[in-house]
Formats: C-alpha cells, sequence, structure tokens
C-alpha cells in the first residue's frame, strides 16, 4: 500500500486558566511542535500568543500527514501568575480522504 504524504492544516489552542478555572485574558502563551520522537520544539506561528477573553490562545501549523506529532503550550509566568505548560504527545495526524459516488443506469 502507498501513502501519498500530504500537508494538513491543524489548528491548535490554548487554553490559559487560574487555579479556579476563569480565563487569563491579555497574557502570552508560547505554542510549539515537534514530529514525534524530535527532541526539539519548532515555533507555531509567531511566539508569543497573546490570549483572548476567553483565555484562549490559537494559531495554525501545516503538517506534512500522516504523521505523529507532539504540541506544547507554556506561559512563563508573570508579576500575578506562575509558569505552567502542557503537551499532548504522539498525536496521530490523518490525512484528508474523499469518496466519489458513480450512478450509471443499466
Amino acid at each position: 500500500m502507498v501513502i501519498n504524504m500530504v500537508t494538513r492544516t491543524v489548528q491548535v489552542t490554548a487554553t490559559l486558566t487560574d487555579s479556579d478555572g476563569n480565563p487569563l485574558s491579555e497574557k502570552d502563551v508560547y505554542l510549539y511542535y515537534r514530529p514525534s520522537g524530535e527532541t526539539t520544539w519548532n515555533d507555531i506561528g509567531t511566539n508569543p500568543h497573546t490570549t483572548d477573553t476567553n483565555g484562549q490562545a490559537t494559531d495554525t501549523i501545516d503538517l506534512t500527514v500522516p504523521g505523529d506529532y507532539d504540541f506544547r503550550a507554556e506561559f512563563q509566568g508573570d508579576q500575578d501568575y506562575e509558569a505552567s505548560y502542557t503537551e499532548l504527545l504522539n498525536q496521530h495526524i490523518k490525512a484528508k480522504t474523499q469518496i466519489t459516488l458513480t450512478i450509471t443506469p443499466q
């Protein structure tokens, strides 16, 4: 079986909250990705990303699919809040498919 390697746009969203779950807006969040098994993190878009009123920082990236990727969101802390980060590892991103149906009267 031959698998065509193509790119797919993936949206990455990080949500920053305080310890009570309240969204933190106007904070700098760094978004990263890497192919699973690699050690170097790559920027997603231009870091840092500023959180919106929902505490979310969002960007998109074009990835070669199918493939396995790791993602990381990082808040480096500020005068009011301590630093934090989270990672999603070994995320399998699939290639899109399309199916066509043809009807031929006989």
